[in-house]
């Protein structure tokens, strides 16, 4: 079962959520959150602004008097035009399905009035930690990941706007190999992220780690040992995240000039 408290107390998330309150704009008044899940940051974008919008699929329980809770669609927000100050959506875009990504991103950019705050993981490696669903046999990728970003690919996703502030919080190597995978995929991805609360994004049924056999088990270590090695010896710990801030108005005056 995820641990979403002892997840909080890691010093990568620690990280990811103080660079998010440091490159928060101290003058906007009405805000967004697209994709609040439980409401953590939401409870922090309180503590600053007088209004806050809480946005998920299911209508969020967030008990504050300064947050509305809102049931809706990143591909198809009930809001108007330039409706925000500010529009934040962190850890959501690498869930989006990519046919519809784009969707997501000019709605997120049509309804801020001034500042959009986005932040994903980066550059991540999306064979680690896999997942094999017991129940439909698909493979997932780890916590329902199907985006990967560099800088490159995001700001395409927002017409290249140039950006206001960038930040690339949390270090680490989160690689894995051709050899490791292979081996992995094999015996039905034993060490992967089955403890997340993401379901199955086939068949949408919770995932069950698997059980293997002796023989299955040597093989999976030799397979992880190989991919520590990699990451103790091959190229130095990147950014885990990247948070990018972008100021529309100027943008907007530029385009007048």
């Amino acid at each position: 079962m995820f641990d979403t408290a002892q997840y909080r107390r890691k010093e990568v998330e620690i990280q990811r959520v103080d660079s998010i309150i440091r490159m928060l704009p101290a003058d906007a008044h009405q805000v967004l959150e697209a994709g609040c899940r439980d409401g953590y940051i939401t409870l922090k974008l309180a503590e600053k602004y007088p209004v806050v919008t809480a946005l998920d699929l299911k209508l969020p329980a967030i008990a504050h008097p300064r947050v509305v809770c809102v049931q809706g669609d990143i591909t198809s927000l009930a809001f108007a035009d330039k409706s925000f100050d500010l529009v934040v959506c962190t850890e959501v875009l690498e869930h989006i399905p990519p046919q519809i990504l784009e969707t997501a991103c000019a709605e997120l950019l049509r309804v801020s009035r001034r500042y959009l705050l986005i932040g994903v993981p980066f550059m991540q490696d999306l064979r680690v930690h896999a997942t094999r669903c017991v129940h439909c046999g698909s493979i997932n990728p780890t916590t329902g990941h199907i985006n990967s970003f560099d800088q490159k690919r995001l700001m395409s996703l927002f017409g290249n706007k140039p950006f206001t502030r960038t930040e690339y919080p949390g270090r680490g190597v989160y690689k894995t190999n051709r050899l490791s995978y292979a081996v992995y995929k094999r015996f039905e991805f034993p060490y992967g992220s089955y403890e997340q609360e993401e379901p199955c994004i086939h068949c949408g049924r919770r995932l069950e780690k698997p059980r293997l056999s002796l023989p299955a088990r040597l093989a999976c270590l030799f397979a992880k040992g190989l991919e520590y090695i990699q990451n103790k010896t091959g190229p130095s710990e990147s950014p885990v995240w990247i948070h990018v801030l972008w100021d529309i108005t100027v943008q907007d005056s530029l385009k007048c000039q």
